[in-house]
């Protein structure tokens, strides 16, 4: 009799607004319908090619929730899933930048995510078109509307006001580029998203709220020999801070080069002292991506997408990464308390009002910091 009864089921569920003015805001119709989407044909689909080309099920790229049952009816959206949160899973803190082993991991993750695109691209390139064919992009679509640029270009204002806050030698020369970009802010996010060379499917919300983190329990190495040699302490320092991830949030995935996902985690998820290793992170994404294309059967990874392809695609639309960061990290450094209520202030106001709202969190000393240097970094390597 107790073997019958029902096991308790933690779930979390997703509901779309109910009011007029935050579903238009929020675009809330078309982005639970992509979620709804990715979770009923990408992700079973990419599963399913994951497994005919052979790769062990721990291998494959299966980090995201379990979704129990959704529904899109017109003003009537919600996606019921399994709760992480009751398997163990957190939330890496959202007002710290990654550590680099983390922001790594993150990487690597992407990298086996965005292989899944290529392998599919020379091997099924039929189901593929077909997956990619119903990925229009729902935030940056042309005509921009005016109210939208004009709340870009006030981010950028913001932007300005930090290095003002927090100056360094040549500031003047940043300064002048972000001036020259807040021109540009919107035709530049759009130009970003409407690429088609080189494409994958992106997630396209990579940011430190969207991921969790299990820790892992560390395992014995077979090979080791006792001694307490670099080799042996490095790899049990990896696997005392070995972690497992899960990607949240998939409203916006999109066709687009991984550089959009790259830049949008990179500056949005990572600071200044840890961004003096971006070459080298960009070095271990490819690796990592060359690595599980060519293990999905593909043939020669590295010619698909070469490592300097990848360079050009960051030198072109890492700034999409940017006009993310310019949009959210005023409210990624504040911690929760102090994040004004926006979804009740959108029941009677317009954007431009909302903006009002976020204004005293562009005085808090840790986004100043945070934004300040993603502006000289973007200059500071050619993405500006």
């Amino acid at each position: 009799m107790f073997a019958e009864l029902p096991k308790p089921l933690s779930v979390i569920a997703k509901v779309a607004p109910t009011t007029s003015l935050r579903r238009s805001l929020y675009n809330s119709s078309a982005h639970f319908q992509r979620e709804k989407y990715v979770f009923d044909v990408v992700l079973p689909m990419f599963e399913r090619f994951q497994q005919a080309r052979g790769l062990r099920t721990a291998k494959s790229f299966t980090h995201y929730p379990s979704v129990i049952v959704s529904e899109c009816c017109e003003g009537f959206e919600y996606i019921l899933q399994r709760d992480l949160m009751a398997q163990g899973y957190r939330n890496f803190p959202r007002t710290e930048p990654l550590a680099y082993e983390d922001a790594l991991l993150v990487l690597t993750h992407l990298a086996q995510f965005h292989a899944i695109s290529f392998a599919m691209q020379q091997q099924a390139p039929d189901a593929y078109a077909q997956i990619v064919s119903e990925l229009q992009e729902t935030i940056f679509v042309p005509p921009l509307h005016s109210s939208f640029v004009d709340f870009l270009q006030r981010k950028v204002d913001y932007a300005i006001e930090t290095l003002q806050r927090n100056p360094e030698a040549g500031d003047g020369a940043v300064a002048e580029r972000l001036c020259r970009f807040r021109d540009e802010y919107g035709q530049a996010m759009v130009d970003c998203v409407q690429n088609r060379d080189d494409t994958v499917i992106c997630h396209g919300d990579c940011w430190i709220s969207n991921i969790l983190y299990r820790p892992m329990p560390a395992q014995r190495n077979g090979t080791d020999d006792g001694h307490n040699n670099h080799s042996n302490h490095h790899y049990h320092h990896q696997q005392q801070n070995a972690k497992e991830l899960k990607f949240l949030d998939w409203q916006v995935a999109r066709c687009a080069t991984p550089a959009i996902d790259l830049s949008y985690f990179i500056f949005c998820c990572t600071d200044s002292a840890l961004r003096e290793r971006l070459p080298e992170l960009l070095r271990k994404y490819h690796s990592a991506l060359v690595r599980r294309i060519d293990e999905l059967g593909a043939v020669n990874g590295r010619e698909l997408f070469p490592f300097e392809r990848l360079q050009m695609h960051m030198k072109k639309y890492a700034r999409f990464g940017f006009g993310m960061a310019l949009m959210t990290l005023h409210s990624t450094c504040c911690v929760e308390k102090d994040l004004p209520n926006v979804s009740a202030a959108l029941e009677t106001t317009e954007l431009v009002d909302i903006d009002e709202l976020a204004k005293d969190m562009l005085y808090n000393p840790a986004y100043i910091k945070r934004m300040s240097g993603v502006c000289r970094d973007m200059v500071r390597f050619g993405y500006l």
